[in-house]
């Protein structure tokens, strides 16, 4: 992401040393994890690997997405995303049959060249937002439960 006009937030988890990921484009700022929440509402897009927490956290924010999935319910989630037309997919290139997916030489251009498409193409943030309205106007658990138990 280095060189591009935007500001970055990596989080790289709490098992990663984050001072040992050098070098550091300017505009990127790595950090082992923050609240999704507080960041979600300064974002113009998410890069994610398309786990359902950090998936449908900005989705609900209205943010498009570009999803690198790896394994478990990623892939899926990925694929929904791309069909709604909320975000792009970067499938991982690197890895071998026996061993999960992982990021190859390649995949970098791409990853670059998906982030750019959908902070410049307003479609991607058209139909986020239009996932987010539509996730606002759902029940809400608690009247869920209060039917079910009156119901």
């Amino acid at each position: 992401m280095g060189g591009l006009p935007v500001r970055v937030l990596l989080t790289a988890g709490h098992a990663t040393d984050v001072s040992a990921l050098v070098p550091v484009p300017p505009n990127v700022h790595v950090e082992a994890w923050v609240p999704q929440a507080d960041v979600l509402a300064g974002a113009d897009a998410v890069v994610c690997h398309g786990g359902s927490g950090t998936t449908f956290g900005a989705l609900a924010a209205g943010l498009p997405l570009v999803v690198i999935p790896f394994f478990a319910d990623q892939p899926a989630n990925a694929r929904l995303v791309s069909e709604a037309g909320a975000g792009l997919v970067v499938s991982p290139s690197g890895g071998s049959p026996d061993t999960m997916p992982a990021l190859g030489p390649d995949d970098v251009p791409r990853i670059r060249a998906a982030v750019e498409s959908v902070l410049a193409d307003p479609s991607y943030r058209t139909e986020a937002r239009r996932l987010a309205d539509e996730m606002r106007a759902l029940p809400t658990i608690d009247s869920l439960l209060d039917t079910l138990a009156t119901g």
